[in-house]
């Protein structure tokens, strides 16, 4: 899947035959001999990959502020994403997003929401280890007003107020954590007016408070210098190093347990000490199965036709299931609980090339609350470069039936049938296909597609609603007739 192919674009082979380590509490990792410091770090390298997805974002933010390192602030993102949007892999094309890089090191932070009517929006808030712990907006109706951000381990997620100064407090499991806040748009205009009267009216602000320092500071060479970043299993221990000890685990049963795995890993407070007779390659190949393995372990919910999803109780907010939670941040880092949106990956051990097109034909509009789309992207998981700048297409914009009426001009609970295709860029669609043409990479490349659905009804989850069929067909086959 997504994370196999992540793993060979690092350059490392997955171990089809690699020992696996149990990842949950109870772990029977044996503290006593080689092995055990073997196997330890196998967990530690699952643990700490989430982090390297950490740095990313925070650089990417230092990037669009001028190079200026900035926490505890909000950078405004003023265009959609596009095929050169890097912050994190796998972003959608339907919200504007504002970033924030959080510190709660010396200071608390308030978090400043305003009322925003007819128009779905969310702020997510996340651990540093891509725990969506906290939500806040339409589908939660938060109250507008100030929100209260503090490091608060025995008792994380959102706290609602009717009264005093705050609406709220925002409760972070760990010192270190992000926010990025998605705002709904329908197009260009739409986007100039959301950035223009609505995206500004967000704000974040440190706070100073009287208490002692919880970590070190959140800053650029905190997160990047001295790390040996060409050696990706080396990497990834030096800066779980650096930054596991002050971040905790979310589950404060996992705390014990967790921090004498790391400490058998060579992880404790300071720099990574690797153990005598520990292979940090093999160790690394067993640490990307283990994570793949999740495929086949039970952790995604089918809905038929090829399509599945991680179960609820593993979307968002990992909890102690740390492999998925890996696989999450190689996969989307910064996924929202599933009371804000559904992902349905189709064929989760399938791979598609682009020198095959492909038809989606829905059975009616998917139901949801605010808004759905299909997105294509590339190996990379970043989106697909094209001349019409189409990354996307959903129920809000140009798309058709094959009679050639609008899909965003009927009913939500709509049954008629529609199609996608999915097509190269070597080969532009014909023009009957162009409204519901997403492009493909070029030269035969991998690519992938996500589905979202926001604020997804329970159609969706039950069996009611019956999920697109994929075919592969030739390139731009004659449209089906209207059914």
């Amino acid at each position: 899947m997504f994370s196999k192919i992540l793993a060979l674009a690092l350059g490392v082979l997955t171990l089809a035959d690699a020992h696996q380590v149990p990842l949950r509490a109870g772990s029977d990792v044996d503290v006593s001999t080689p092995t055990g410091a073997q196997d330890a770090t196998i967990f530690s390298l699952v643990y700490g990959i989430p982090l390297t997805q950490y740095v990313i974002f925070a650089d990417s933010i230092a990037n669009k502020s001028s190079g200026q390192w900035t926490t505890n602030s909000i950078l405004h993102e003023t265009t959609l994403a596009n095929a050169t949007y890097r912050a994190i892999v796998r972003p959608n094309v339907d919200t504007l997003y504002s970033e924030s890089l959080i510190d709660l090191s010396v200071n608390d932070v308030v978090a400043t929401m305003p009322a925003v009517e007819g128009r779905f929006f969310v702020w997510p808030f996340y651990d540093v280890y891509g725990n969506n712990f906290c939500n806040i907006g339409t589908a939660t109706s938060s109250r507008a007003g100030k929100y209260l951000v503090k490091y608060s381990p025995a008792n994380p997620g959102c706290i609602a107020s009717d009264t005093g100064e705050y609406a709220g407090t925002i409760n972070m499991p760990t010192p270190y954590g992000a926010a990025v806040l998605r705002i709904e748009v329908d197009n260009t205009t739409d986007a100039d007016y959301v950035v223009s009267s609505i995206q500004r009216t967000f704000t974040i602000v440190p706070q100073a408070v009287d208490r002692p320092q919880v970590a070190p500071a959140l800053t650029r060479s905190l997160l990047n210098d001295g790390l040996d970043v060409n050696d990706i299993p080396l990497y990834i221990m030096q800066l779980t190093a650096r930054i596991a000890p002050f971040n905790l685990p979310e589950e404060s049963k996992d705390v014990a347990w967790v921090t004498s795995v790391l400490q058998l890993a060579g992880i404790s407070d300071g720099p990574y000490s690797q153990p005598s007779g520990v292979d940090l390659p093999t160790a690394y190949s067993a640490a990307l199965a283990e994570i793949n393995s999740i495929e086949t372990r039970g952790f995604f919910t089918s809905f038929g036709n090829g399509w599945s999803a991680l179960r609820a109780d593993v979307s968002g907010d990992f909890h102690g299931h740390y492999n998925v939670r890996a696989f999450v941040a190689l996969e989307g880092y910064m996924q929202l609980n599933i009371t804000e949106a559904l992902y349905p990956l189709y064929e989760v051990d399938q791979t598609f090339f682009s020198n095959q097109s492909y038809t989606v034909e829905f059975y009616g509009k998917p139901q949801v609350l605010a808004f759905w789309s299909l997105t294509i992207y590339d190996e990379q998981g970043y989106m697909v470069p094209n001349d019409l700048n189409r990354y996307s297409l959903n129920n809000r914009g140009s798309m058709t039936y094959p009679n050639g009426t609008l899909i965003s001009e009927t009913p939500a609970d709509s049954g008629a049938r529609f199609y996608m295709l999915l097509q190269s860029t070597d080969y532009p669609a014909s023009p009957e296909w162009e409204s519901n043409w997403l492009p493909t990479p070029a030269d035969g490349k991998v690519f992938n597609f996500l589905m979202r659905f926001y604020r997804p009804e329970n159609s969706l989850f039950d069996g009611t609603y019956e999920y697109p069929k994929v075919t592969a067909v030739e390139v731009n086959p004659p449209i089906p007739s209207a059914l």
